[in-house]
Parts: C-alpha cells; structure tokens; sequence
C-alpha cells in the first residue's frame, strides 16, 4: 500500500510537470513570437514620418542625387508632452514653458520660432514635429540629457548631402515637414516627387510611464511598396569630375557637357554654388549665387563665329583659302572702328587661318557678305536662341536672342558676338554638338523619365533630329576648329594623344572694376575626340583675361577626367 502510495505521487507529480512542459513549450513555439510582438507592443511606439514621403532623383545610371544622406534631427511628440503635464491638450502657458526651457538648453533654437513650429504642428495634428536638422554631437548631448518630456533625437535622411553635386541643376526645397520645389528639377517636378507613398516609420522604446527612453536608439524602418522618382540624363560621374575641375579655377561662371549624339547632358554645373540646407543665408548674397549661370545669358564673343563660318561656308561665300588682310582693326567710317585681338593686326591671311586665330577683321567682313537676313536664316536654323530642355521648362530670366542692329556696325558687333547676341552656355554647347554631329540637330535633354507613386513610368519625349547644314559644311567647321587648337589660340586644351577640336572666345561685359578695367567673360567650346566625337564641353569663366588663359585649361581638366573615366569603364 505505502509502495501504491508512492507509486500514484510519482506519477501526479509527472503529469503535472508534464503538463506545465507542455504550457512552456506551447508559450515558447507556438505562441512566443505573438507574445514577443505584443509585450514590444506594449514598451514600443511607432510614428509614421510623413516628410521621408518625397521622391529620389537619380542620375542616368540610377545613382542617387538626393536622400542619400542622414543627419540627427530634434522632434516634440506633443502627446507625450500631454501626458507629462497630465492635460487632454497643450495651453499656451504649457507651450510658452516648453518653449522657453528647449531655448534655454539648446541656445541655437529661439523661443518664438519653437512656439510657432509647435503651435503650427499641433493644428495640423501632426504626431511627430520637427524643430531642428543636422543637429551636432554637443546638441545631441544637451537633448538626451534633457528633462523636457516628449523630446527625441532621431535620424533624418537628409534631402541633400555636403557634396553639393549638380545643386543648379536639383534646386532646392522649403525647409518643412511637408517640402516644397523651389527652383530646378524640384519645382518642375514636384507634383511626382511630392506624391510619393509615405512608408517611413520611426520606432522607439518607452519606459514604464510611456515616455520615450532617452539614449536608447531610435529605428527608421520603410515600409514603402512604392517611390515617385525622376532620373535625369546627368551622369554623377562626369558631373564630379566637373565640379572637381571647377574647385581652384572658376569663382564665377558655368559649365556643360553633352553627349554629342544623343544630346543628353551628361554635367552641368554653376559657380558660385549654394548649401541648399542653408539658402536663407544667401538669398541676398551679392554674388547671386542661386542663379544658373548654364542657362544665364552672356555675349558669346567669338563662339559666335561658330556659326557665321558654318553658314558662309554652306552659302559657298567663302572657302578655307580665301585671302585676307588685317591691320588690326575693322574701319566702319573715320570715327568708328573695331579692333583685332592682334593690335598690331595678322597681315595677310586665309579664312582658314583667320578661324584658328580669331581674326575679328576678317569675320567682320564675312558678316557683311553674308548680311543680317542670312545671319538671321541660320540662326534660327540652328535652333541658337531656343531655350526649351526635354524635361525641362523654359528659363525664367532674360531669354537668349540674337536681335542685329540694321547697317554696317550693328552687323559687325553681331559677327563678333557683342551688342545684339546673348546665349547661355547651354545654347553653345549645342551649337558645337551639332557641328560635331556633322550638321544634325536635337534638342538638349535633362530628363530620360519619372515614375510615379503607382509605379508608372513616363518616358520624356526622345529627340526629333534635323540635318540644319550639310555634313559636308559641317566637316569644313570641324576642320577649323581643329586647326584652333593646332596652331591658334586654343593650344592650352590640347590633349597628348587624343585629337580637341575647340573655339577660344573673350567677350566685353560694359562692366568695370575699381582700376576701371573692364570685366570680362572668358569661354572656351569644344569636343573630342575630334576624330570620333563623343563630348561637347563648354567652359564660361566670369571676370577672366582670355579664353586661352582662364576656360582652355579648365576644359582640358575636364576631357582627361572623362578619358580617365570612360578608358576604366571599357
């Protein structure tokens, strides 16, 4: 009986132990990961951060140009100030108090403009509120040492980087929770990249009163099944090896560069250029720096005779061996002349000769033969003044023209691309690339597609090509811009074993310093290889001495990056 006795506890006491082995294996596998989800349920929240929702700009090879980039950033959760100071919503008194302690930590930040952000975003019914970026590790310090409930320091995936690669060509956004285009690429398409589906979340652990634990790391998570976007033509490849060129050797002026086929630009870049985190503090900044001087009109100088060669040569005016005299000036009447880049002047020369040396005399003349209506023909031919960019709107300050005055003089300063000629550096470029792409014509692009929020892509309408000049005329120029390089005034942006062709060009701006020097624009235009053209570059320095001097260099600098760049690629 004591054995039964014994026998039936042992027996109890395993199926009891059983039966709890069975509980802790059915919390443990089968239940474990709902208990797991509901107890971080319980210590963690999570706030969807609607400012994360704007769209990505890429370049061609889908690199991304923007959200590429965190920084910390301080957030209010007005809820949880609520909750510290027990009420259903936040008074003005709360609100001034809050106000004036985070001033009072953080002396970066000013009372009044907490209070109106906080204000602001509690209308709004926003859970989270922004009030500071790019926050430093001291600051960071004073918040998570902070008293002040319902404040946190999360990462912020910054619009822009420090880079500031391609910043004319992107523009800029307001600074707010729910971002606007400005200018660039972001005000043209912002209705896409602002209609992007909202899918960031920021996770974060409370403790036992339901505030946030400071010092604990807060999660971005993204939970996106979809990103509006636009992918531009720009390669960020080519358009560092610009600005990196641009860094010692141009304070002011632009440069661009175009695929000689297709006529994408592949780079684009402005100087001075801008922190698009900081633009208040340069709005009025004298050197106007969030202008696009690419898309800026300037006199082109002797660029212009680009075009004046190409349409007396398609018109059969004049040839390469066509003889010249130049005394170092164009003499209009007793009073009123135009001098040669050469004082002393060329003496006898051939057209030939007079294109690789910039013979304005000669040019001059040339203009009169051809007279203002054929100018005027070729002009238009050559699309010169048309400013419309696939992908991109018309610019929206003085628009390029090319308006000569009637008679002699008016003819001659239009031929030297003076009074009555204004192009940006984007209209040059693809004058030069239609010269390279033996006389076919296409509009610039900027653009290859958007996506939208749904998924959809738009292509941007390709080019249309037109044949303007025979490729006969167009090999005749390509000659002579060789020639400029061999033995004229484009000798600095020769390459060792690669064939440049190019034009030098120096323009009067009517603009004078202290010393009463004129200021002048210095350009340099060209393509290579000369024998296999690719690249069209143009190089604008502003308050230079000559195209030789200041853009030749520059746009050598640029030609041996690309050679660099596309010989690894191959």
């Amino acid at each position: 009986m004591r054995f039964y006795r014994i026998y039936f506890l042992m027996a109890l006491c395993l199926f009891i132990f059983s039966l709890l082995l069975a509980k802790v294996f059915y919390y443990q596998l089968v239940k474990g990961e709902l208990i797991t989800k509901q107890a971080i349920s319980m210590r963690s929240k999570e706030i969807a951060l609607n400012e994360y929702s704007r769209g990505t700009i890429y370049d061609r090879n889908l690199l991304a140009l923007t959200n590429n980039h965190s920084v910390a950033a301080l957030y209010v959760l007005p809820e949880e100030i609520k909750k510290a100071y027990g009420k259903n919503s936040i008074g003005e008194r709360e609100l001034g108090d809050f106000s004036r302690q985070l001033a009072k930590d953080l002396t970066s930040l000013n009372e009044v403009k907490i209070t109106n952000s906080l204000s602001l975003g509690i209308k709004k019914g926003q859970p989270m509120i922004r009030l500071a970026s790019n926050l430093t590790g001291e600051e960071v310090a004073i918040i998570s040492n902070s008293n002040l409930p319902g404040i946190v320091v999360a990462p912020l995936i910054s619009r822009y980087d420090d880079s500031l690669i391609c910043r004319h060509v992107l523009g800029y956004v307001t600074d707010s929770s729910e971002p606007i285009g400005v200018t660039g690429i972001e005000k043209l398409y912002n209705d896409i990249l602002n209609n992007n589906r909202a899918g960031w979340q920021l996770t974060f652990i409370n403790d036992a009163k339901g505030q946030p634990i400071k010092g604990l790391m807060y999660k971005l998570r993204n939970n996106s099944n979809g990103n509006s976007s636009v992918v531009l033509t720009i390669d960020k490849r080519v358009q560092e090896i610009v600005e990196k060129a641009l860094v010692s050797k141009m304070a002011k002026g632009a440069v661009v560069v175009l695929d000689i086929k297709s006529k994408e630009i592949l780079a684009l870049a402005s100087r001075p250029t801008y922190n698009p985190n900081f633009v208040s503090n340069i709005i009025n900044d004298e050197n106007s720096p969030l202008i696009n001087r690419a898309t800026n009109v300037y006199y082109p100088g002797s660029l212009f005779k680009i075009l004046l060669a190409a349409a007396a040569l398609e018109e059969d005016i004049v040839s390469f061996d066509d003889k010249f005299y130049c005394d170092g000036a164009y003499q209009f009447t007793d009073t009123l002349a135009i001098s040669c880049l050469k004082k002393d002047g060329h003496g006898d020369l051939s057209f030939f000769s007079a294109f690789a040396n910039s013979c304005n005399p000669v040019f001059i003349e040339v203009g009169l033969k051809l007279q203002r209506e054929k100018i005027m023909e070729y002009v238009h031919k050559f699309h010169l003044t048309d400013e419309s960019i696939q992908g991109w709107f018309e610019s929206e300050g003085t628009k390029s023209y090319v308006n000569i005055k009637p008679g002699p003089a008016g003819i001659g300063n239009a031929c030297l691309g003076q009074e009555g000629v204004m192009l940006t550096p984007l209209n040059l470029a693809n004058l030069i690339a239609t010269i390279a792409d033996n006389g076919r014509w296409g509009k610039p692009l900027i653009v290859k597609y958007a996506i939208n929020q749904n998924g959809e892509k738009s292509l941007v309408k390709r080019n249309e090509y037109e044949q303007v000049i025979s490729k006969d005329t167009a090999v005749k120029v390509q000659k002579l811009m060789e020639e400029v390089i061999g033995s004229g005034t484009g000798k600095r942006a020769a390459l060792s074993g690669v064939q440049v062709a190019g034009k030098t060009a120096t323009s009067q701006t009517g603009n004078y310093n202290e010393d009463d020097e004129e200021w002048l624009n210095t350009w340099f235009g060209g393509y290579l290889p000369a024998d296999n053209p690719k690249w069209a570059i143009v190089v604008m320095v502003e308050k230079g001495t000559s195209g030789s001097v200041n853009a030749a260099p520059i746009f050598r600098e640029i030609s041996e990056g690309l050679l660099n760049l596309f010989s690894v690629l191959e």
